[in-house]
Protein backbone atom coordinates (compact mmCIF):
# COMPACT_ATOMS: atom_id res chain seq x y z
CA UNK A 1 0.00 0.00 0.00
CA UNK A 2 2.68 2.06 0.61
CA UNK A 3 4.28 2.33 -3.07
CA UNK A 4 4.60 4.96 -5.65
CA UNK A 5 3.77 5.55 -9.14
CA UNK A 6 0.07 4.85 -9.48
CA UNK A 7 -0.26 2.73 -6.38
CA UNK A 8 -2.19 4.48 -3.49
CA UNK A 9 0.46 5.80 -0.66
CA UNK A 10 -0.32 5.63 2.79
CA UNK A 11 2.33 8.30 3.40
CA UNK A 12 1.27 10.63 1.11
CA UNK A 13 -2.81 10.16 2.47
CA UNK A 14 -1.45 10.73 6.11
CA UNK A 15 0.05 14.15 5.31
CA UNK A 16 -3.22 15.66 3.23
CA UNK A 17 -5.43 14.61 6.68
CA UNK A 18 -2.92 16.14 8.77
CA UNK A 19 -3.16 19.57 7.05
CA UNK A 20 -6.41 19.03 6.38
CA UNK A 21 -7.14 19.02 10.12
CA UNK A 22 -4.67 21.52 10.99
CA UNK A 23 -5.26 24.07 7.89
CA UNK A 24 -9.21 23.73 9.12
CA UNK A 25 -8.12 24.37 12.89
CA UNK A 26 -6.38 27.28 12.11
CA UNK A 27 -9.68 28.52 9.83
CA UNK A 28 -11.95 28.16 12.59
CA UNK A 29 -9.46 29.45 15.65
CA UNK A 30 -10.80 32.95 15.21
CA UNK A 31 -7.48 34.32 15.36
CA UNK A 32 -6.07 37.31 15.06
CA UNK A 33 -3.75 37.05 12.56
CA UNK A 34 -3.28 34.83 9.44
CA UNK A 35 -1.10 31.27 10.12
CA UNK A 36 1.47 30.67 7.79
CA UNK A 37 0.81 28.20 5.02
CA UNK A 38 1.63 24.94 5.80
CA UNK A 39 4.50 23.50 3.24
CA UNK A 40 2.95 21.95 0.04
CA UNK A 41 2.13 18.56 -0.07
CA UNK A 42 2.64 15.95 -2.87
CA UNK A 43 -0.38 15.57 -5.26
CA UNK A 44 -2.18 12.56 -5.42
CA UNK A 45 -0.80 10.08 -7.93
CA UNK A 46 -4.27 8.33 -8.97
CA UNK A 47 -7.82 9.14 -9.29
CA UNK A 48 -8.49 6.63 -6.95
CA UNK A 49 -5.89 7.88 -4.30
CA UNK A 50 -7.52 11.58 -4.92
CA UNK A 51 -10.82 10.29 -3.79
CA UNK A 52 -9.65 8.57 -0.90
CA UNK A 53 -7.85 11.54 0.01
CA UNK A 54 -10.89 13.38 -0.15
CA UNK A 55 -13.07 10.94 1.63
CA UNK A 56 -11.38 9.88 4.31
CA UNK A 57 -10.16 13.59 5.11
CA UNK A 58 -13.52 14.77 5.40
CA UNK A 59 -14.26 11.70 8.05
CA UNK A 60 -11.27 12.80 10.08
CA UNK A 61 -12.31 16.42 10.36
CA UNK A 62 -16.04 14.77 11.13
CA UNK A 63 -14.37 12.78 14.16
CA UNK A 64 -11.92 15.92 15.08
CA UNK A 65 -15.13 17.83 15.39
CA UNK A 66 -16.47 15.87 17.62
CA UNK A 67 -13.11 16.30 20.01
CA UNK A 68 -13.80 19.94 20.02
CA UNK A 69 -16.68 19.58 22.22
CA UNK A 70 -14.20 18.14 25.23
CA UNK A 71 -12.90 21.02 27.54
CA UNK A 72 -11.35 18.58 29.31
CA UNK A 73 -8.87 17.75 26.13
CA UNK A 74 -8.96 21.24 25.98
CA UNK A 75 -7.34 22.07 28.69
CA UNK A 76 -5.21 19.15 29.21
CA UNK A 77 -3.65 20.21 26.03
CA UNK A 78 -3.58 24.05 27.07
CA UNK A 79 -1.53 23.31 29.92
CA UNK A 80 1.07 20.35 27.89
CA UNK A 81 1.70 23.12 25.38
CA UNK A 82 2.38 26.11 28.11
CA UNK A 83 4.98 23.49 30.01
CA UNK A 84 8.84 24.21 29.61
CA UNK A 85 10.87 22.48 26.66
CA UNK A 86 11.12 21.84 23.07
CA UNK A 87 7.86 21.70 20.70
CA UNK A 88 9.60 18.19 19.60
CA UNK A 89 9.44 17.26 24.03
CA UNK A 90 6.00 18.79 24.33
CA UNK A 91 4.58 16.65 21.23
CA UNK A 92 6.37 13.59 22.23
CA UNK A 93 4.39 13.85 25.66
CA UNK A 94 1.19 14.40 24.14
CA UNK A 95 1.78 11.36 21.35
CA UNK A 96 3.39 8.82 24.20
CA UNK A 97 0.12 9.72 26.32
CA UNK A 98 -2.30 8.73 23.00
CA UNK A 99 -0.79 5.74 22.72
CA UNK A 100 -0.03 4.57 26.06
CA UNK A 101 -1.86 1.60 25.59
CA UNK A 102 -0.88 0.97 21.79
CA UNK A 103 -2.38 2.27 18.42
CA UNK A 104 -5.70 2.19 16.61
CA UNK A 105 -7.41 4.48 14.02
CA UNK A 106 -9.24 6.44 16.51
CA UNK A 107 -5.78 7.33 18.20
CA UNK A 108 -4.19 8.37 15.16
CA UNK A 109 -7.17 10.79 14.34
CA UNK A 110 -6.60 11.90 17.73
CA UNK A 111 -3.15 12.42 17.39
CA UNK A 112 -3.94 14.64 14.31
CA UNK A 113 -6.61 16.78 15.87
CA UNK A 114 -3.53 17.38 18.81
CA UNK A 115 -1.21 18.95 16.00
CA UNK A 116 -4.10 21.41 14.83
CA UNK A 117 -5.10 22.21 18.25
CA UNK A 118 -1.44 22.89 19.22
CA UNK A 119 -0.79 25.26 16.43
CA UNK A 120 -3.84 27.23 17.84
CA UNK A 121 -2.05 27.83 20.84
CA UNK A 122 1.07 28.71 19.82
CA UNK A 123 -1.06 31.50 17.04
CA UNK A 124 -2.35 32.80 19.83
CA UNK A 125 0.59 33.30 21.96
CA UNK A 126 2.10 34.85 18.70
CA UNK A 127 4.53 32.43 17.52
CA UNK A 128 3.27 31.80 13.79
CA UNK A 129 6.63 29.44 12.79
CA UNK A 130 5.77 27.02 15.44
CA UNK A 131 2.82 26.03 13.53
CA UNK A 132 4.76 24.44 10.42
CA UNK A 133 7.47 22.91 13.22
CA UNK A 134 4.33 21.12 14.82
CA UNK A 135 3.35 20.29 11.50
CA UNK A 136 6.90 18.87 10.34
CA UNK A 137 7.02 17.05 14.32
CA UNK A 138 3.90 15.90 13.80
CA UNK A 139 4.37 14.40 10.28
CA UNK A 140 7.86 12.89 11.33
CA UNK A 141 6.36 11.31 14.17
CA UNK A 142 3.86 9.64 11.72
CA UNK A 143 6.45 8.27 9.36
CA UNK A 144 8.76 6.71 11.75
CA UNK A 145 6.23 5.33 14.63
CA UNK A 146 2.81 5.18 12.80
CA UNK A 147 3.37 4.53 9.14
CA UNK A 148 4.17 0.98 9.53
CA UNK A 149 0.86 -0.02 11.70
CA UNK A 150 -1.01 1.78 9.22
CA UNK A 151 0.10 -0.20 6.54
CA UNK A 152 -0.08 -3.47 8.57
CA UNK A 153 -3.70 -2.67 9.21
CA UNK A 154 -4.79 -2.82 5.75
CA UNK A 155 -3.93 1.25 4.51
CA UNK A 156 -6.26 3.98 5.32
CA UNK A 157 -8.96 2.71 2.64
CA UNK A 158 -9.49 0.01 6.18
CA UNK A 159 -10.06 2.86 8.10
CA UNK A 160 -12.26 4.71 6.28
CA UNK A 161 -14.28 1.26 6.08
CA UNK A 162 -13.97 1.32 9.80
CA UNK A 163 -15.20 5.12 9.94
CA UNK A 164 -17.71 4.14 7.72
CA UNK A 165 -19.42 1.19 9.42
CA UNK A 166 -19.83 3.11 12.73
CA UNK A 167 -22.83 5.27 14.05
CA UNK A 168 -22.97 8.94 14.53
CA UNK A 169 -20.67 9.81 17.71
CA UNK A 170 -17.54 8.74 19.23
CA UNK A 171 -16.99 5.08 20.03
CA UNK A 172 -17.11 4.07 22.96
CA UNK A 173 -13.03 3.28 22.91
CA UNK A 174 -12.10 6.78 21.82
CA UNK A 175 -14.62 7.92 25.21
CA UNK A 176 -12.30 5.40 27.31
CA UNK A 177 -8.67 6.12 25.63
CA UNK A 178 -9.89 9.79 26.16
CA UNK A 179 -10.60 9.57 29.65
CA UNK A 180 -6.88 8.20 30.33
CA UNK A 181 -5.39 10.92 28.02
CA UNK A 182 -6.76 13.63 29.82
CA UNK A 183 -5.71 12.13 33.26
CA UNK A 184 -2.48 11.73 32.16
CA UNK A 185 -2.19 15.40 30.40
CA UNK A 186 -3.63 16.63 33.12
CA UNK A 187 -1.31 15.20 35.96
CA UNK A 188 1.49 16.64 33.25
CA UNK A 189 -0.16 19.98 33.53
CA UNK A 190 0.35 19.64 37.07
CA UNK A 191 3.40 18.66 36.94
CA UNK A 192 4.45 21.61 34.96
CA UNK A 193 2.29 24.05 37.09
CA UNK A 194 4.35 23.07 40.05
CA UNK A 195 7.82 23.35 38.38
CA UNK A 196 6.70 27.25 37.35
CA UNK A 197 5.99 28.09 40.70
CA UNK A 198 8.86 26.52 42.50
CA UNK A 199 11.31 29.23 39.55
Amino acid sequence: MDGGGDEISDERIAEACLRGVMEEELREGHLDVEAPALPPGPEPQSEAERDLMDELGRRVRQQSSLLKGNQELQDSIDGVIRMPGSMMDKFSQLAGKVFKNGVTWDKIILLFYVAGRMAIKVMEDNLPLQVIEIFKIALNYFKEKLLGWVTSHGGWSNCLSELSGRMQGMPLTTKQTLIIIIAGLAFLSIVAWKRTRRA
